[in-house]
């Protein structure tokens, strides 16, 4: 796991989780905008910091990771998690860490994929298959997913190919494998589980055009009952990070 802070020291800080398959590059428009104004770090978890010496294991675990140094280095207290896609679940799992202060928690695009008792085979013909396409179109330097998992995102092929430089470079089988894992473990195994907690200041966000976000925000909001959502009309998953000032707006209007 890598950080990279940037900012104004002393301010409010501001912490940033990619989402699948992404790096701390999926906020390089956003990070240095928010560093006018917060202390930020932007996160690469272990198996996507690109040195082929980790693996990405569980929500979990890179939760422990990022409370450690939320204690080490900014005194047990966040004033802002803001994650996108898989970034949610180890946000989430924060939640759960009891001396870690958090000033508020965003998950953007955290959908529900689970299919019951079809986990373990879609894990098992997912993972390969996606390792596969990752290795390919970063070779190519073109983004050439399948028709039907575009749509489920609700993007296009156009505006996915933006997404290639910001994406990790080789990710292992194993990284991916537990990726697909996480995912399909995360609301069944995990969230309906957690007592609800209504203190803790928590926004869902999600495109418009996202498939799977109802049953989402309803296990959501049974755990967090003061959740709040905001919607991008028009826009598929991930897709608001391209906005930069758009989601700047939101943030801040969140954080209060």
């Amino acid at each position: 796991m890598k950080f990279y802070e940037s900012g104004v020291h002393g301010g409010r800080t501001v912490m940033l989780l990619p989402g699948n398959f992404m790096t701390h590059r999926q906020f390089e428009h956003i990070a240095p905008m928010l560093a006018e104004e917060y202390r930020v770090i932007a996160v690469d978890f272990d198996g996507y910091d690109e040195t082929g010496e980790t693996t990405y294991t569980t929500a979990q675990d890179q939760a422990d990771k990022l409370a450690a140094y939320i204690r080490e280095n900014l005194g047990g207290r966040i004033d802002l998690v803001y994650a996108e896609s898989l970034g949610s679940c180890p946000a989430a799992f924060l939640t759960q860490i009891p001396d870690i202060q958090l000033g508020g928690v965003i998950l953007s695009g955290v959908q529900y994929l689970h299919w019951g008792m079809l986990d373990p085979l879609v894990v098992a013909v997912a993972s390969p298959m996606t390792h596969s396409v990752m290795r390919h179109f970063v070779k190519d330097g073109q983004l050439n997913l399948p028709a039907f998992l575009i749509k489920s995102l609700g993007r296009d092929g156009e505006s996915m190919n933006a997404l290639v430089k910001q994406l990790c470079q080789n990710p292992t089988l194993e990284t991916t494998r537990a990726t697909f894992r996480t995912g399909t473990e995360f609301y069944p195994k995990h969230v309906s589980a957690w007592e609800p907690k209504a203190e803790v200041k928590i926004a869902l966000w999600y495109g418009g055009k996202e498939k799977n976000m109802g049953k989402a925000e309803r296990e959501l909001r049974r755990a967090f009952p003061g959740l709040t959502t905001h919607v991008f009309e028009g826009m598929g998953h991930g897709e608001n990070v391209e906005h930069p000032d758009m989601v700047i707006r939101a943030l801040k209007s969140f954080m209060g």
